[in-house]
């Protein structure tokens, strides 16, 4: 699978748990868990765009401004649910919260989506995304393992 197909597959991941995290109501255990579940995902994402994805659209000038940009972005995200992860899910503001992480990951995708991958698919070609689509897949399998090391 190439490095877009990759990252439009999590896209759709991140989205799906946001809205899962969405309908559970009171039920805060399951909240957690999928609010542990989302962390997990945008982590694995967030790195393998950063370390893969990213550096190889980095040496474009067409690009360079687009993955400064998202580089900005994953940081805001990521102290949005780092503040996130200080609250509980009974408190109002973890859904508030919650909805200003899904408007900005929802700003972010369509970016990428709709200006970047495009980009990306023009300079960097078919074989070099499957290229890159093989690195990410690797890095998020090593990261994951230890992960379950860590445990």
């Amino acid at each position: 699978m190439n490095a877009i197909e990759l990252l439009k597959e999590d896209h759709e991941m991140v989205l799906e748990l946001l809205d899962q995290i969405d309908t559970v109501g009171e039920n805060e255990s399951k909240a957690v868990d999928l609010f542990g579940q989302l962390k997990q995902a945008l982590s694995l994402h967030t790195e393998g765009e950063e370390k893969v994805f990213y550096p190889a659209l980095s040496q474009f000038e067409k690009t360079k401004n687009r993955v400064e940009q998202a580089f900005t972005d994953h940081l805001e995200i990521d102290e949005l649910v780092a503040d996130i992860s200080s609250l509980s899910p009974r408190d109002e503001e973890f859904l508030d919260h919650i909805s200003e992480l899904r408007e900005r990951i929802e700003n972010h995708v369509g970016e990428e989506e709709d200006e970047l991958f495009p980009e990306a698919e023009e300079l960097l070609g078919k074989s070099r995304l499957e290229e890159l689509g093989r690195k990410i897949e690797q890095f998020s399998h090593r990261q994951t393992a230890a992960a379950h090391k860590r445990r």
